[in-house]
């Protein structure tokens, strides 16, 4: 009978022991281009292929685990890396050279390569103009916190820009509900098809969501600016041979302080509107 004992309590040892282990990173192999070098922040911005098994093609910025693999990095240049992703966090352990090509054409790609926002970071500012065909400036947004975001209102995907669009509701209605945030956030949404996304359209779009229009803003503007400006936000912008109805681009959604400082950057359409809350308290609470 003692000997079941023990090899019941040995079992269980093996099996907690087993359930704290963390699991190793997970190791991915990747293909693209580089567009941007920060070698300051060890760090590449790249226009990759879909990763198999881990993420569509995008562009975005990967850390890189050591300074030697900084060296003779170049815009433009092509590669093949190795992706290492622990848990949370994620970073480049590997680079090879493949070759060399233009930066892209016909995208804002060439404008990301001029430097993504980061944590710390101003928010950069712009000429656009809003739903009423009011002309305004993203500067006006730097006395009190922002949320922004990127979208075009015929965007098909329910899980790219309507979900952004729903994100927001769920975020103006949170805020309006609780008196320690009411009056504390502004949201922007702005739209890079900037040929069917009329000032009109906006109002209208903005009338489907009841947007408090007091504290949600929908903005446009010529192609050239918001393509730069969705560019530094780390937003790629390709479109497709008849022109804006098909859009290809990722969701990327910035929180900016009050003092108009970047807090965080949301990426994809994973996070929720609670985590915007919460980073919003914290800021408050500061």
């Amino acid at each position: 009978m003692a000997s079941r004992v023990w090899l019941v309590l040995l079992l269980a040892v093996g099996l907690t022991t087993a359930c704290d282990r963390p699991d190793p990173p997970k190791l991915y192999e990747m293909t693209g281009q580089i567009l941007a070098v920060k070698d300051n922040g060890q760090e590449l911005t790249i226009k990759h292929d879909d990763i198999p098994g881990y993420m569509p093609g995008m562009t975005m910025s990967f850390p890189v685990a050591a300074s030697s693999l900084m060296a003779g990095r170049d815009p433009g240049e092509l590669i093949t890396a190795t992706l290492e992703v622990d848990g949370l966090t994620y970073r480049l352990t590997a680079i090879t050279r493949t070759g060399m090509a233009p930066l892209p054409q016909g995208t804002n790609e060439v404008a990301m390569a001029g430097g993504i926002l980061e944590a710390g970071d101003p928010m950069p500012d712009a000429a656009l103009i809003d739903q009423t065909d009011r002309r305004r400036s993203l500067s006006e947004w730097r006395s009190t916190p922002v949320l922004v975001t990127f979208i075009y209102t015929r965007c098909p995907l329910p899980n790219y820009c309507p979900l952004m669009d729903r994100h927001f509701v769920t975020i103006q209605r949170a805020v309006a509900d609780d008196a320690a945030l009411r009056g504390q956030l502004q949201l922007v949404s702005i739209s890079f098809d900037t040929e069917y996304d009329t000032p009109a359209v906006l109002a209208a779009h903005a009338a489907t969501l009841k947007a408090d229009t007091a504290t949600w803003t929908f903005l446009t503007g010529d192609r050239v600016t918001v393509d730069r400006l969705a560019g530094r936000f780390g937003v790629g912008v390709i479109r497709g041979a008849d022109g804006a109805t098909e859009i290809t681009h990722n969701l990327r959604t910035a929180l900016f302080a009050a003092d108009g400082t970047l807090l965080k950057i949301y990426p994809g359409s994973d996070w929720a509107p609670r985590t915007v809350l919460a980073d919003l308290r914290a800021h408050l609470a500061r």
